[in-house]
């Protein structure tokens, strides 16, 4: 699949999750969906809403719209949940209402029902989350419900008897509800002291893959730093935001020397006072990135740890990337 189709159905289910948090019953119409995503063509919104349909998300098209009544399923936001999006499976919650409802069912196998208003206090959560995990449950059949009005989809739960299974195998073997396993798993490594070899790997590794762009925020990207870009691809666009604490001295000079074999770089710099990053990042493509503990001029003098960017994260820091580098000063 092409790279601008994964982000296309990435935010097409952002969007989708989005929706679902105001209100887990309502379906979007296309018309919200295209001026949300308005930087993507309608042609291609349609070709991604097809390609999730049925599986991640459900579409009622019409014969005026081919993107009508459109609505996240359970498998979309595990899908999100499996690349490391926030969303209610995070929390423990699901698995506190079905507690909640198995042992209701155990007291009165013959009813089992209870309340809204009391699973709400016995599973100890707020009732936004309570209604968006209830409709999760009830979506895969591990729960059913009744009675509805008032604003309220349901008054009455109870858990299915698929749903006490699925409880009983959480709580004697462990096994996660979704059963998709661990979530994906971000990479971390541990460098140095002394080990200024092995963080030139990791970047280089990195870095070399970029297609396009790399980015590099560092507080202090001293001249060190330029002899790690040298990994990067000719033609692949550098940009560097930095501040005005290294930018001194030779650092012109030093910049115009990896310009001669690499003119495909721009570096910016900010004042110290205006700095808002805590660690120092190198993102491929915006489609990856990495978390630096210590700057990249001298990584591996010193013991740090280099973590994988989750997705959430990563697009927070590029966010705030983009606000540095329209303020940012540029050195070259």
């Amino acid at each position: 699949m092409a790279e601008q189709d994964k982000k296309i159905q990435r935010e097409i289910l952002k969007w989708l999750y989005e929706r679902f948090n105001d209100d887990p019953l309502t379906e979007w119409g296309g018309n919200e969906i295209f001026e949300s995503l308005s930087e993507y063509s309608r042609e291609d919104i349609i070709y991604n809403v097809e390609r999730l349909n049925g599986e991640f998300l459900e579409n009622e098209p019409t014969m005026s719209s081919k993107v009508a009544r459109i609505q996240i399923t359970p498998a979309g936001i595990e899908e999100l949940y499996s690349q490391g999006y926030e969303t209610i499976l995070e929390s423990d919650t699901r698995y506190e209402i079905l507690r909640v409802l198995y042992q209701a069912i155990r007291e009165d196998p013959g009813w089992g029902y209870i309340d809204r208003d009391q699973l709400i206090a016995e599973a100890d959560a707020n009732e936004d989350e309570v209604d968006q995990n209830i409709w999760y449950l009830k979506e895969k059949r591990f729960v059913e419900t009744r009675g509805g009005g008032g604003g309220l989809f349901y008054h009455q739960i109870k858990i299915t008897q698929s749903g006490s299974e699925r409880f009983e195998q959480f709580e004697e073997d462990g096994v996660e509800i979704p059963r998709i396993g661990s979530r994906q798993k971000f990479r971390q490594a541990s460098i140095g002291p002394g080990e200024s070899g092995k963080a030139e790997n990791l970047f280089r590794d990195f870095a070399e893959l970029a297609r396009d762009e790399v980015i590099i925020i560092d507080r202090f990207a001293r001249e060190g730093l330029y002899d790690l870009l040298q990994h990067v691809p000719k033609g692949v666009e550098i940009k560097v935001v930095t501040t005005d604490r290294v930018t001194g001295g030779g650092y012109q000079k030093r910049v115009n020397q990896f310009v001669q074999n690499h003119s495909t770089i721009e570096v910016r710099f900010l004042p110290d006072s205006d700095w808002d990053f805590h660690d120092r990042y190198v993102i491929r493509d915006r489609e990856d990135g990495w978390a630096w503990g210590h700057s990249f001029h001298d990584a591996g003098d010193t013991q740090h740890t280099a973590s994988e960017l989750r997705p959430i994260n990563r697009e927070t820091i590029i966010g705030q990337f983009e606000n540095a580098w329209q303020k940012g000063s540029v050195i070259v």
